[in-house]
């Protein structure tokens, strides 16, 4: 019996064993799966962190060790060389003509008139008080020490305003100019403000915007690919500028077009090419064809612009290195032709206010983007490549559109972790619209005590910041806002034919 019970229990014992490995191998995948879900379900959803942040960041700014402010105030640009002592010159005063000096009394022993030298004298710059105050201002903020004060800009001070424009995601080109003038006025109050009137945004809109979605903040000037979740990359854009907003709409990229033409809008077509065509005869948009009653114009020159309606007229700019589109165009579906694009003038991007086009978004790596959102139609980098180099306008659709959201946030969180602070680059910002880009209430998105507001924080004011574009107000401060800081607003935390409606740019 004892013989008969050792070999059964063997077996039971492998049996068992190959059951557990089995159980191990079948419940691996659902266990990693149960792990990644814990770890998402630690951590908040991606806007709602990002509101976090911002309201982190508004408290350290807010409750930080006060010191004085010193306004810039608006004014020329400064630079490297500007302010401290320059020379003057009086110039050489020649003696008058020798038939003048003939009509003059002589006396005996006078000698005759010499020209008078030139004279150098050494004055105060004008802009020396303005280049005072920006060394001031850079030692309140952290950037330049106490004893290194000059009404001079040299090398110190160049070096801490770059210090201070990669501080607050600027570009670094050391020099003093408008965006970086309201970047260092800004109070800590005002900061406060910004920053919990982007929080208060964020809370209202973060149920609308899919865990795919591609963002669109305006203040911030830039375009945000969110993927499940997370996002995936950040570029720089250019947006609407304030005679033109780009509104904020709720949209879809339903397709990419690669080598797209563009046909001028009316706004632009009214107000600025035909006005061209009846001054110059020409349309000044290279590589263009100008259409009258629907006819191609083979001499612009020979129409009497004056007596055509803008509504006979259509221009269409061909594919090309000069389309104002650049090389590819994201097609929404709102009826307003407001859409993503490239551009055929990268310089745009180099500036920090790029609030420069007409309503539409263009990017600064659209290539990108269309690589990224061709993948899931199956095309790939290589395949977009080929067809960049037949010149040739093929529209693409996606399998699934892609949610796009434009947003109006005063401050954001880069892919660093970085809180950014971001002025508001319209006077009278626009409102939240509907998916259909009618415009609506923008109400929610102000609201003063949003769900979720920690009973510490101040209440959100709604705060106007100075349009870079013309000469600014001074900034309301807000009562229930704390004293100065001496931290800057950004530390470290936290073959088909194209559409015929996406006329815009």
């Amino acid at each position: 019996m004892h013989d008969i019970r050792r070999p059964i229990s063997r077996r039971s014992a492998a049996l068992c064993m190959v059951g557990g490995l089995v159980g191990i191998v079948l419940s691996g995948p659902a266990l990693a799966a149960a792990a990644k879900e814990a770890v998402h379900a630690a951590k908040p959803p991606l806007v709602a962190g990002w509101a976090a942040a911002l309201e982190q960041r508004a408290l350290e700014v807010q409750n930080a060790p006060k010191v004085p402010v010193t306004r810039i105030g608006y004014g020329a640009v400064v630079k490297k060389g500007d302010g401290g002592m320059i020379e003057s010159v009086a110039p050489a005063v020649e003696p008058p003509p020798a038939d003048i000096q003939a009509l003059a009394p002589t006396l005996p022993g006078l000698a005759p008139v010499e020209p008078a030298p030139p004279v150098v004298i050494t004055v105060r710059s004008p802009l020396a008080d303005r280049v005072g105050k920006v060394s001031r201002r850079l030692i309140e903020m952290g950037f330049l020490s106490a004893d290194k004060w000059t009404d001079s800009f040299n090398d110190d001070v160049e070096a801490a305003v770059r210090a201070f424009q990669l501080a607050e995601g600027l570009q670094p080109d050391g020099k003093v100019g408008e965006v970086t003038r309201q970047a260092m006025d800004r109070t800590p109050a005002q900061t406060v403000a910004l920053l919990r009137r982007a929080a208060a945004a964020m809370r209202a809109q973060q149920a609308s915007i899919p865990d795919t979605t591609i963002l669109v903040n305006l203040p911030g000037q830039s375009v945000t690919l969110i993927e499940h979740g997370r996002p995936a990359f950040t570029m720089r854009a250019v947006v609407g500028r304030p005679s033109r907003k780009t509104p904020l709409l709720q949209d879809k990229v339903t397709s990419v077009t690669i080598n797209p033409t563009w046909t001028v809008p009316p706004t632009v077509l009214s107000e600025d090419k035909l006005p061209a065509l009846r001054k110059k005869g020409t349309t000044g948009i290279k590589n263009a064809a100008v259409y009258l009653d629907g006819s191609e114009v083979a001499n612009t020159q020979s129409v009497n612009w004056w007596s055509v309606d803008p509504g006979r007229v259509r221009i269409v700019q061909r594919p090309g290195d000069d389309n104002a589109l650049g090389r590819f165009r994201f097609n929404l579906t709102n009826g307003d032709g407001i859409f993503l694009h490239g551009t055929n003038d990268p310089r745009l991007f180099s500036r920090d206010l790029r609030a420069a086009s007409s309503g539409c978004v263009r990017l600064e790596d659209a290539r990108m983007m269309a690589e990224t959102l061709l993948g899931a139609a199956k095309v790939t980098p290589a395949g977009i490549g080929q067809q960049l180099d037949t010149g040739e306008t093929k529209t693409i659709r996606l399998p699934n559109a892609i949610p796009v959201r434009f947003v109006y946030w005063n401050a954001s969180v880069d892919t660093a972790g970085v809180v950014r602070v971001h002025p508001d680059i319209y006077e009278d910002p626009p409102t939240l619209a509907t998916p259909s880009g009618q415009s609506g209430s923008a109400a929610p998105a102000m609201s003063a005590n949003p769900a979720g507001t920690p009973p510490s924080a101040s209440p959100v004011t709604p705060v106007s910041t100075p349009r870079p574009l013309s000469k600014p107000a001074p900034l309301p401060v807000p009562p229930t806002a704390h004293a100065p800081t001496s931290l800057s607003s950004a530390s470290i935390p936290a073959p088909a034919k194209p559409l015929p409606t996406s006329t815009g740019m």
